[in-house]
Formats: C-alpha cells, structure tokens, sequence
C-alpha cells in the first residue's frame, strides 16, 4: 500500500508515502526478524530503481546503461494520475520540508551550478517557466484517472515528460532522505539528528541488508554522476524544451555519497576496532569483520571520489580544472561561481572523509586498500586546504590541521 502511495504521481503524496514509511520502520525495527529486514529493503531497492530519472537519457536520445536498463520494466506499473484543479494548495497536505529549496517552489531538481544565468525579474536564478512548472501546476487531486506512465521515448514537446521526470527525481531526493533520518543523518549538511534511535537501527540490521541499502544509494549516485558530467545531454534537454534551465543532480549524487559513507564508515569502524558507539555486541563485531574487505574496498573507492570532486578533478583523467589566479579572485566569473557551488554541494562528504581518517589514524590493517588511499591522500591535504581556504571554510582547515597533528607522515 505504502508502495503505491509513493509511487504516485505527486509530490505530495510521495512525501506522505515516505514519511508513513519512515514511521513504520522507527516504530517496528526492533521487532523485525531476518525476513521482514528482506521484505523492508527489497522495497527500499523497488522504490529506488523506480523512482530513478532514466527519461533525463532517453528522452535526449542518450543510451541507458545495460544496469539502468533492468528497471525500465517498473515504470509502466499502472498509476493513479490526479486531474488538476486549481485554486487549492496541495503542500497543505504535509508538513515535510521538501528536500528541492528552490526559492520556494518545492518543486525543482535544478539546483545552480553556476552554468545558468538569471532571468531578470526573477529571484535566486529562478526563471518563470520553473515557477509556473511546478509539477504542472498540481493544485489538488480531483477526479482520478488510471493511466500508464509515458513512453521513455515519448515526444521531446509532451508536457508530461518534464512532469514525471521531475516526480521521480523528487522522488529519488525523498528516499535518500529517508534514509538519512532512518540513520540520523542530515542528507543536505551532514549533521547529526537529535535521534537516540539511529544508531540502534543500525545495530539491528545485518550486513546483508546494509549492502542492499549502499547498492540503492552507490546506483542513485552513478547515475546522478552520470548525468551531471554529461553536458551534452544536459543541454540538449533545454534545446528540446524538456527543461527550462540546465538540470542538475547535484543535490541527489552528494546526498547519496553522504550517506554511502555514513554507513560504510560505521560497518568499517566496527570491524577494525574503532566503533563509533560504545558496547556494539562482539556477534556484530565477528559479522563486519567477516565482510571487511568488500566495506574497505568500497569506502576507498568512495572517498577517493568525494576528494576527485571536491577538488573539482575530473575523475577520467586526474586533472585539476585550471581555474587562474584572476578568476578566483574575482568572485563574478562563471567558472568561479561555479566552483563556490561544488565546493559547498561537497563540504559535509569531505569533512566526513577527513573526520572519519582522524578517527582511524593509522590503522593495524595496513593492507587493507583503505589504508593504502589514506597514505596516497597526505599529497592532497595541502590543496584541500587550498580549496577550503578559497571557500572561507574553517571548519575543512581545522580537521586538516588535526590530522597533521596527530599522524606522523
């Protein structure tokens, strides 16, 4: 029931979806045998691989991925398609903030990245067909219909293709939040929650099902990354008049990413002996270590993505983006502005990554690869540094100058 709820095409619903979602998970964790955690997380991974964007590449005429391509079958499950009605605002119907702040409009997956230019008239980089998109103007759920989802290749001019394609990635944000607050963790800053719960929901949940759960967000994030470094089909979906400014998802890959290493750096932490929380039983302890390399190969390959971002590398070839002396001293170029918002889109990943190597220090598993991506990173402290610097962020330099201080290099 909670399936199709969220599945349903509409905002509102799909925040009332996840929430109820949310709720039944915090309220019955702790009841839950093996089977229910399966039957939990294959519906996290159904609602995950719907909810998936893939239209942002089709509908451009880009190829889709062998791995992408195994969940084009969901969307055409039968949906309801409300009937709009104006004159009612739907966002009454929850009181969930919206993870998309667009300057008010809950309803855009195009956060800046420097490459748009303002309107005039218009605030925070918000063009009129953006506010007047939002979502088609869904005013309140009349009269349904049931229909099916639109082709993937349906035609560029349909209406309906910025309307589902902007529901999913709504959609794809919603869960990522979810479970950020499953996990007491702030999917946009990386904050900790006031929730005592948190950790102890981790503590119920085995490898297995955490795996399931870092596939969701590893494919959520490869997707997203996929897409942000394809200008080509970025552009060519505002020359079709799919979007009305250059899509981004920004806001879904480092939300993604964030909590990839949330949960990668406890399930670590416990198998090598630095857990983040007091009396973790030693059968969890034995179960993490019996997993330590695939959580270690995957927390290496992960950090050493968030530093290539943060450091505004492409990751293809390992080059730093040249940005001149002139332009980072001058906030109003393009380039620059464009940096200032990497920068801060990946500030909560790095300060993870940094807090998480502070705590480590040097471990006894000098083998394993994570250790060996932490001795090729000592190289790299200094420009973070650099970037942090340029970015006026004490709080990147402060960890920095920790980690020198208590690691001899």
């Amino acid at each position: 029931l909670l399936v199709l709820c969220i599945a349903q095409p509409s905002e509102v619903l799909g925040k009332v979806g996840t929430l109820c979602l949310h709720d039944m998970i915090r309220a019955n964790y702790a009841k839950w045998d093996a089977r229910a955690w399966t039957l939990v997380c294959d519906t996290l991974a159904r609602l995950f691989n719907w909810s998936q964007p893939r239209e942002l590449f089709s509908v451009a005429g880009a190829a889709v991925t062998d791995a992408e391509a195994n969940g084009q079958s969901a969307k055409s499950m039968p949906v309801i398609v409300p009937q709009v009605r104006r004159g009612v605002d739907p966002t009454h119907a929850s009181n969930r903030p919206s993870p998309l702040r667009t300057g008010g409009s809950g309803v855009d997956m195009l956060p800046s990245t420097g490459e748009e230019t303002p309107s005039p008239g218009t605030a925070n980089g918000d063009t009129d067909s953006e506010v007047n998109g939002n979502v088609a103007n869904i005013e309140a759920i009349a009269t349904p219909t049931l229909l099916l989802l639109p082709r993937a290749n349906a035609a560029p001019d349909a209406k309906p293709d910025y309307v589902y394609i902007t529901l999913k990635c709504i959609l794809q944000l919603l869960l990522i939040q979810t479970v950020g607050e499953l996990f007491g963790i702030d999917v946009e800053t990386g904050a900790p929650l006031a929730d005592s719960a948190a950790n102890d929901l981790y503590g119920h949940m085995s490898a297995h099902h955490l795996f399931v759960l870092l596939d969701c967000l590893d494919q959520s994030r490869a997707f997203a990354h996929r897409f942000n470094a394809n200008h080509t089909v970025r552009r060519k979906l505002v020359e079709m008049g799919v979007m009305p400014t250059m899509p981004s998802l920004l806001k879904q890959e480092t939300g993604s990413v964030l909590m990839e290493l949330h949960i990668l750096q406890h399930m670590h932490a416990d198998a090598v002996g630095v857990s983040f929380a007091k009396g973790r039983g030693l059968s969890m302890v034995a179960e993490r270590q019996t997993v330590v390399e695939e959580v270690d190969d995957r927390l290496s390959q992960l950090v050493q993505h968030v530093v290539l971002q943060y450091l505004g590398r492409n990751s293809a070839d390992a080059k730093r983006r040249v940005v001149s002396m002139a332009n980072r001293l001058d906030a109003s170029t393009t380039e620059a502005k464009k940096r200032m918002v990497m920068t801060a889109a990946w500030r909560p990943s790095i300060l993870a990554v940094l807090s998480y190597i502070l705590r480590t220090k040097r471990s006894t598993n000098e083998k394993l690869p994570f250790q060996a991506v932490v001795s090729r990173l000592w190289r790299d402290l200094v420009e973070i540094v650099g970037v942090a610097v340029d970015a006026g962020d004490r709080d990147v330099v402060g960890v920095v100058q920790q980690i020198m201080n208590a690691v001899e290099i």
